[in-house]
């Protein structure tokens, strides 16, 4: 009985000696998301992902200790804030972004491993308790040869277009531009096949245009999300219509949604960039019309070059 006592009395000495000594004690401690993995990669990728490290009562500044073992690809990973680094007091959820650039001679294979975050007291003043918590970020990283072109549609829009005009004998059709929010999901960049519209009245009784992307700026990195547009010419008046539009990658309808379309008078829009003439005729035809006119140079070129040599010759006869 004296034992069991003792014993719950040195429990209890003990809870009040970490109470009243450690002021330094974290109180949590965590990550999110606890994992850093890509499948996908191939050798020459580059991928990165914000890891958050979350505390419950940031009251005091903390020391972050970071080190990585995966094997075989420890020096391949990076921390932006490097391995060793501050969390200053107040703030609850701190950003790191971990990447890993593969190099070009990377032996194929999954790589797999942890990086260990330990976080404690910056200073801790003598006869205090300075308590470092830990946490793990599982790491699963696999180097292919297959080239994976994939990637999903987040978010689609229309931006707000000009109606098309008329230039001397001329129509000059109006600029349709549509949106769209990408994440490449695989290790090659991508960009959509081709986006489909057809064009309704506001009442869906009655398609006016049927319409493929005459041309699809901008590309998007393996393992990035960004934008990219797909233009359009259109004859339409100005006017709202309803779009029922469909993205591909290849043959395959990746999504396929229904949206407004707002075309405005020309000149209504500050600082819009409609068609020119020529941009109109050879939007989406860039190669061909840089193939005619280096043909054009080239047989111009050769003329000049044909006269400059008859010209020689035939003073030579003169003579």
């Amino acid at each position: 009985m004296v034992s069991q006592r003792n014993k719950l009395g040195g429990i209890i000495v003990l809870t009040f000696f970490l109470l009243f000594f450690s002021q330094n004690v974290l109180a949590g401690f965590g990550i999110s998301p606890p994992f850093f993995r890509n499948d996908n990669l191939t050798r020459g990728s580059y991928f990165e992902e914000k890891i958050y490290l979350v505390r419950g009562d940031p009251v005091e500044d903390s020391k972050v200790t970071i080190t990585i073992n995966v094997p075989g690809a420890d020096n391949w990973i990076k921390i932006d804030k490097g391995t060793s680094f501050i969390l200053p007091k107040g703030e609850k959820a701190v950003p790191i972004l971990v990447s890993v650039q593969v190099p070009n001679d990377a032996p194929y294979g999954r790589y797999t491993g942890f990086m260990r975050i330990t976080v404690e007291p910056k200073e801790v003043p003598p006869g205090q308790v300075g308590i470092a918590l830990g946490a793990r970020v599982e790491v699963d990283l696999n180097v292919t040869e297959r080239k994976v072109f994939n990637f999903i549609v987040r978010l689609v829009d229309f931006l707000d277009s000009e109606e098309g005009y008329k230039w001397l004998f001329f129509f000059i059709p109006g600029k349709l531009t549509m949106r769209m929010t990408i994440e490449n999901t695989g290790n090659l960049p991508v960009v959509p096949t081709k986006v489909h519209l057809d064009i309704y009245d506001m009442l869906k009784s009655k398609i006016l245009e049927s319409l493929n992307s005459a041309k699809i700026e901008g590309k998007v990195l393996p393992f990035k999300t960004d934008t990219v547009l797909a233009i359009f010419k259109t004859k339409l008046p100005k006017g709202n219509y309803w779009a029922k539009y469909k993205i591909y990658k290849g043959n395959d309808v990746v999504r396929e949604g229904e949206l407004v379309i707002n075309i405005k008078e020309r000149g209504s829009i500050p600082g819009y960039k409609g068609f020119t003439l020529l941009g109109a005729i050879f939007i989406g035809k860039e190669r061909a019309a840089i193939s005619i006119l280096i043909v054009i140079l080239a047989i111009g070129a050769f003329v000049i070059l044909y006269k400059i040599l008859k010209k020689f010759f035939d003073k030579r006869r003169r003579r």
